[in-house]
């Protein structure tokens, strides 16, 4: 049976807030839209059409904070122990939030839109996370049979008084979130990705941005690497990386080769004999570890 959570923000009521916060200001100029992201923001509008509403504006600023999240929370996992579902970690270059009903964070959360793009306005969020990758329809149709969630995409309760005029959306892996905000973005609003293969680079690109970057190497450098571990994926290089970057004396890359495979180097050397040193200093903590000269 999946298991669903659900957060969405009362700036003063008791449910769980959440925006969040990066030092670095500025959405990409070919930020898209997924498949899936570009549905649920056409399902929300056409169910507030239904409902007598206005449409709401794409935001690029509030879909650039969305992706990051997502990405936030699948790759780190911030939504442990005591902290909410609408939490950011500390393993990226944003502000953490561990926010719950008991040590609330309201001001590390409305003013994230202003602090990771231009967005001039605070924010607001709905979150959704199961055990399984999601889809536009299964969060659309969650939240629509959720009283609270329902309130905020049609501005009823306590989001009566609230005009949205800008949103943005995330949908990464199991997790997916909304933003909304008063303030209309500046921005064009963004478009779908034209193909999967340029959807998913830029994914990847969000998903380095929000997890902490480790450098990835494509050309070659001519010197012999300790690979601890491959992967098909970028996404996934990134993530097995950061659990070994702050080994005392390790240089954490990740090799990028013609085939498209990404491999995970814990260190590097000028030559061979070096190399097969290193290695051996890493044999307790990695029995499959092999030497590659890339």
């Amino acid at each position: 049976m999946k298991a669903f959570k659900i957060i969405i923000l009362f700036p003063l009521l008791l449910l769980f807030i959440s925006i969040t916060a990066m030092s670095q200001k500025g959405v990409p100029d070919d930020f898209c839209l997924t498949e899936d992201e570009y549905r649920l923001y056409e399902l929300i509008n056409a169910h507030r059409m239904i409902n007598g509403l206005k449409e709401i504006p794409l935001s690029a600023s509030l879909s650039f904070v969305a992706r990051t999240h997502v990405i936030d929370l699948y790759t780190n996992h911030p939504d442990t122990s005591i902290c909410a579902l609408n939490s950011w970690s500390d393993k990226g270059e944003w502000t953490p939030c561990c926010h719950n009903k008991y040590v609330p964070q309201e001001e590390c959360i409305r003013n994230k839109p202003k602090e990771l793009t231009n967005y001039t306005g605070e924010g607001y969020e709905l979150t959704y996370a199961e055990m399984f990758n999601t889809n536009a329809d299964t969060v659309f149709r969650f939240w629509k049979k959720i009283d609270v969630a329902n309130e905020f995409l049609l501005n009823e309760g306590p989001w009566e008084k609230k005009s949205w005029r800008a949103i943005g959306v995330g949908i990464y892996k199991s997790y997916a979130v909304i933003w909304m905000g008063q303030r209309t973005d500046a921005l064009p609003s963004p478009g779908k990705c034209t193909g999967k293969a340029e959807e998913e680079a830029r994914q990847t690109r969000a998903a380095v941005a929000a997890a902490g970057s480790i450098k990835v190497v494509s050309s070659r450098t001519d010197r012999f690497y300790v690979v601890i571990a491959s992967f098909q994926s970028e996404g996934d290089a990134q993530k097995e990386a950061k659990k070994y970057k702050d080994i005392e004396g390790s240089n954490i890359l990740i090799l990028k080769n013609n085939q498209g495979q990404f491999r995970v180097s814990i260190n590097n050397y000028p030559n061979l004999d070096e190399a097969k040193q290193g290695k051996k200093q890493y044999s307790n903590s990695f029995n499959g570890a092999w030497i590659l000269n890339f």
